[in-house]
C-alpha cells in the first residue's frame, strides 16, 4: 500500500493540478463565504436550512461560515472521486496495474489514501481562506466578529475541521464505490449526481426520515449541526459509519472477485 500511495502521489503532485485546485478552491470559498455572510438573517427570519446571524456572531462564527459554504461543494467532491477512479478503468491504466499487482486491495487502498490526502490539503486551505474572507467581510456585512479570536473559537475551528474530514472521507469512499461498480465515467457520474442531487434534495426535502437515512443529508447534518432540520451528530455519524462499512465491503468484494483485467 505504501508503494501505491507513493506512485499515486507522483501522479497527483503536479504543479498544474495544484494551480487549478488552488484557483478553484479560492474562488469558490471566497464567493460562497461572502454570500453566506451577506445573506444571513436572524433565527426568527431564517429558514430551515440557513445559517443564522446568531451563529455567525458566536465564537465559532468564522469557521461555521466556511463549513456551511463548503457544504455546497459536495457534488464537486463526489464527482472528483468518481471520475478519478472511473477514468482509470476507461483508460485501461487500472486494468494494467491489476495485472501486475498481486494485492489489488492494497493498490486500491493506496490510491484512495493518496487522493484523500490531496482532498484534505485542499479542504485545509479552504478553511483558512474562508476564515480570512469571513474576518475581512464581516464588518461590511454587519456581522460582529469580536468573539472570533478566543480559545473557544480555536476549539470550534478544530471541531469544524474534524467535521470536514468526515465530509471528505465519506464522499471519497462512496464515490470510489460507485466508480468501482460501474467503471464507466459518464454513467458513474450520472448515478452519483442524480442520487446526491435531485433525489436527495427533492424527495428528501424537509422529510425527517430522509434526514435520518440519506447519506448526503446526514453529511449536511454533520457539517451544520446547529441547523433547525439537522439530526444529532452522534446519530448521523453512527449511520454514516454503517454506510462506509458497506461501501468498503462492496469495493473489496468487487475488486477481489470481479474480472478487472478484461
Amino acid at each position: 500500500m505504501i508503494n501505491a500511495i507513493r506512485s499515486e502521489w507522483v501522479l497527483l503532485n503536479r504543479r498544474r493540478l495544484w494551480v487549478v485546485l488552488g484557483v478553484i478552491t479560492t474562488a469558490f470559498t471566497v464567493t460562497a463565504t461572502w454570500l453566506l455572510l451577506a445573506t444571513a438573517e436572524p433565527a426568527r427570519l431564517q429558514g430551515n436550512d440557513g445559517i443564522t446571524l446568531e451563529a455567525l456572531r458566536g465564537a465559532g462564527g468564522a469557521t461555521a461560515a466556511v463549513v456551511s459554504s463548503i457544504a455546497f461543494s459536495s457534488v464537486l467532491l463526489l464527482a472528483a472521486f468518481i471520475s478519478s477512479t472511473a477514468n482509470e478503468f476507461t483508460r485501461g491504466t487500472l486494468r494494467v496495474a491489476f495485472t501486475r499487482a498481486p494485492r489489488r486491495l492494497s493498490l486500491m487502498g493506496g490510491k484512495l489514501a493518496a487522493r484523500l490526502g490531496v482532498a484534505v490539503i485542499v479542504m485545509s486551505a479552504a478553511l483558512v481562506i474562508g476564515w480570512v474572507t469571513a474576518v475581512l467581510v464581516a464588518p461590511v456585512t454587519g456581522v460582529d466578529r469580536t468573539d472570533w479570536v478566543s480559545g473557544a473559537a480555536l476549539s470550534s475551528a478544530i471541531e469544524d475541521f474534524s467535521r470536514l474530514l468526515v465530509f471528505v472521507f465519506v464522499y471519497a469512499v462512496i464515490g470510489t464505490m460507485i466508480a468501482v461498480i460501474v467503471r464507466s465515467t459518464p454513467i458513474a457520474l450520472a448515478v452519483g449526481l442524480v442520487w446526491f442531487g435531485p433525489i436527495e434534495n427533492v424527495i428528501g426535502e424537509g422529510q425527517s426520515w430522509a434526514m435520518r437515512w440519506f447519506p448526503g443529508l446526514l453529511l449536511r447534518s454533520v457539517l451544520r449541526p446547529d441547523a433547525p432540520i439537522s439530526i444529532a451528530t452522534s446519530t448521523a455519524l453512527a449511520t454514516l459509519a454503517v454506510y462506509v462499512g458497506v461501501a468498503v465491503t462492496v469495493i473489496a468484494v468487487v475488486i477481489s472477485r470481479r474480472d478487472m483485467t478484461s
